[in-house]
């Protein structure tokens, strides 16, 4: 049995990974959309269809880059996503292993079981091929989003709307502010970073939930127990699958011949997307005796507000590291232009948006110290963004605020 803290941290390294893409992939939009738009007198009062022409060539050349990107990449993917699930996997069985050994049964480690580690290859195979597909809509997503916000400021300057530098600095901050997202076939979008990380969270967890289903055949156990922690989702509230508090920390029969305990699959929904080790899932499960569960009672009121804190603390840290993404699309635009009023005016809006940075991080702050929570720091944390851009940051925000008083 994995624990919900372990399963939460497990997808740092692949998160870490996905947000270093996702950051490039915005500076390579951004200095080429730059460097394209700047040039007017070549480009900006021909007719539409040489301008849309060169674009979706232009285009071609940066998805030839982002895809480089992406190559290189998925390589380092595959090993952390390698690397955890072996992780996990060991993890599991050794606790499970306790479990059976105390009742004179003799597993042999998961190293030791090649039936066990096929089931690993084939969960890590399937995962991998989930983030190649997620990894290939980005790049189309990236391609679009470099013709579309082209297409857009030209159009303004063309129709008199807005000036060049104008035009430019609105695609800029549009690119940074909203970034590449991802499509999925049901119209649902997200980050990069948010598809990456419940991918791989859920790919260890089915990864290691279906090895202990089969340790439980083999030692031929029937009685599951499965993980609980406050803040668990309630989804409709109904006893239902849906809903992981209804059926977290609880014992259930594996086969449904052990009446004393409800069916497992029938109840947790193992192996559904919204049910126990479905997608983002910090449940687990392991063999249990029906008697002893460490578990104990979660009381639903604390459970509910701290889903409702947790909620509120997801959202703050998006937004603070939608921020921080903002700020380093600003500069990458600040860096690639030659144009000094454009320059200027990135500029301020760049101290405008670290104002913004510096109020998130005080109300997060402030948050977390009102419910006695530990920041997590590590969920404010957004790729290429160090010590110098913290500081960069610091001092834009204090001379925006300072320039307001």
């Amino acid at each position: 049995m994995l624990s919900p803290e372990y399963l939460r941290r497990i997808t740092e390294g692949a998160e870490e990974n996905a947000s270093k893409l996702h950051q490039k992939i915005i500076a390579l939009i951004i200095s080429r959309m730059v460097r394209r738009l700047e040039r007017r007198e070549e480009y900006l009062f021909t007719p539409i269809d040489r301008w849309q022409i060169d674009t979706i060539q232009e285009s071609g050349y940066l998805l030839e880059d982002i895809q480089k990107e992406i190559s290189n990449h998925l390589g380092i993917q595959y090993k952390e996503v390698k690397d955890r699930m072996e992780e996990a996997g060991i993890k599991a069985i050794e606790y499970d292993n306790e479990v059976y050994k105390a009742t004179g049964l003799s597993p042999t480690p998961l190293k030791q079981a090649p039936h066990l580690i096929r089931i690993m290859q084939r969960n890590y195979e399937a995962t991998n091929g989930e983030l190649r597909n997620l990894t290939r809509t980005t790049a189309i997503a990236a391609q679009q989003t470099f013709i579309e916000e082209c297409d857009m400021a030209y159009e303004k300057v063309t129709r008199n709307v807005q000036p060049l530098s104008g035009a430019v600095r609105e695609a800029v901050e549009n690119v940074s502010k909203t970034g590449v997202k991802v499509v999925y076939p049901s119209g649902h979008e997200d980050y990069i970073e948010t598809a990456v990380a419940r991918a791989v969270r859920t790919g260890v967890a089915q990864a290691t939930g279906d090895i202990q289903i089969a340790r439980m055949e083999e030692m031929e156990w029937d009685i599951i127990l499965t993980s609980a922690h406050y803040g668990a989702r309630t989804g409709d509230g109904g006893e239902n699958p849906g809903n992981h508090y209804w059926w977290q920390g609880k014992f259930f029969s594996r086969t449904g011949q052990d009446k004393r305990f409800p069916d497992f699959r029938t109840s947790t929904g193992y192996g559904s997307v919204t049910g126990l080790c479905g997608a983002n899932c910090r449940h687990s499960f392991g063999p249990g005796d029906g008697i002893h569960n460490p578990y104990g009672d979660i009381d639903s009121e604390a459970n509910k507000k701290i889903e409702d804190i947790n909620k509120r603390m997801r959202e703050m840290e998006r937004n603070i590291r939608k921020t921080k993404q903002e700020l380093l699309g600003l500069q990458t635009a600040i860096e690639s232009t030659g144009d000094e009023k454009l320059k200027y005016e990135l500029q301020q809006e760049y101290d405008h948006i670290a104002a913004t940075l510096k109020r998130q991080n005080a109300k997060y702050k402030n948050f977390c110290d009102m419910h006695n929570i530990k920041p997590l720091q590590e969920r404010l944390h957004t790729a290429k963004w160090g010590y110098s851009e913290e500081s960069k940051a610091r001092a834009a925000a204090d001379r925006y605020n300072n320039k307001s008083t």
